[in-house]
């Protein structure tokens, strides 16, 4: 068997990627100066998280731009270098919000009225920069296998997806390894759909891979870090540009349906509350905070949320 040069950079971004996250995320889990910052509507229980690191997401923007960008442009991917300068950009908003929970010790962070915009011109700049500059942008429709040109749609489909999949993986970070273990799985099955399709280099989800390996066991339960807005966003946005630059919107959609629960959850539960008058429709969002209070332990959620990963990602695969 013959390993191509496409498959050794592959590798060794994995391998090198998981290796640079570990070795940083190490250094940031030793500095108990910065405690998270936890939120008064959150469990009771996880106040004694406050003491915990929760900006570890730098290190997912550091190695990103050393292994996920040389990778990319090593083996001649611009769909890829869309994935990572997105992921970057993606990341640093998350950075501002972390950086100002830090700083002010307030668990607000960025404001909603500054956040989301930055995230939708971030979204645009995705979605714009798949259509008008890659050859073949058509929308992959799941399930049929094929893909479609569907115009300037492309763009507005593109934005939900950056959109959909950034917050939600946000909303999913609630639990200790619950975000990285579950974006693990997605980049994987992500990954093996454009390997399988030969819509894309699988770069991007192979070097998410690497980033959640190396930060796993610094964030299983109990976390000695977290990785904050900085990391969530960071991952998120990086998967979502690489489905959007490959037409991959709508199966990424169905392969991270477990963050399309976790916000779903949240928007139908403000939804309903003002709707209604105070009533809510569970006790706690994201869903992960109402299992909580039904008496379910984290690593018990967590692996319950893996499982259901694993199905959607293959769900989402076969159906490309």
């Amino acid at each position: 068997m013959t390993i191509t040069r496409g498959q050794t950079i592959l590798f060794s971004a994995l391998i090198a990627s998981a290796i640079l996250t570990y070795l940083i995320t190490w250094m940031l889990s030793r500095n108990p100066g910065e405690g998270s910052v936890i939120r008064d509507q959150g469990p009771k229980h996880h106040t004694k998280k406050r003491s915990t690191p929760s900006t570890g997401g730098r290190a997912f923007l550091v190695t990103l731009a050393l292994i996920g960008f040389p990778a990319s442009i090593a083996i001649l991917d611009p769909r890829a270098i869309i994935g990572v300068a997105i992921g970057l950009l993606s990341g640093l908003i998350g950075l501002a919000d972390d950086l100002l929970k830090v700083m002010k010790h307030d668990s607000s962070g960025l404001k909603a009225r500054y956040k989301l915009p930055l995230q939708i011109i971030v979204g645009l700049l995705a979605a714009s920069a798949s259509y008008y500059f890659m050859e073949d942008s058509a929308l992959r429709i799941p399930f049929i296998h094929q893909s479609f040109n569907l115009g300037a749609w492309k763009i507005i489909i593109g934005l939900f997806c950056y959109l959909a999949i950034i917050n939600g993986v946000n909303f999913t970070d609630g639990l200790d390894g619950l975000a990285s273990a579950t974006v693990l799985t997605a980049s994987l099955a992500l990954g093996i759909a454009l390997w399988t399709t030969g819509l894309g280099t699988a770069v991007v989800p192979v070097t998410i891979i690497g980033i959640c390996i190396g930060f796993l066991p610094f964030n299983w339960n109990p976390a000695k870090i977290f990785m904050g807005d900085s990391g969530a966003l960071t991952l998120g946005g990086a998967l979502a540009a690489s489905a959007i630059a490959t037409g991959l919107e709508v199966v990424l959609l169905i392969i991270g349906m477990v963050f399309i629960i976790e916000i779903s959850s949240v928007v139908l539960q403000v939804v309903y509350f003002r709707l209604t008058g105070g009533k809510r429709i569970f006790r706690m969002t994201p869903i992960h905070h109402a299992w909580e209070l039904r008496g379910f332990r984290e690593p018990r959620i967590v692996a319950g949320a893996v499982v259901l990963g694993v199905i959607f990602g293959l769900v989402g695969w076969w159906s490309a």
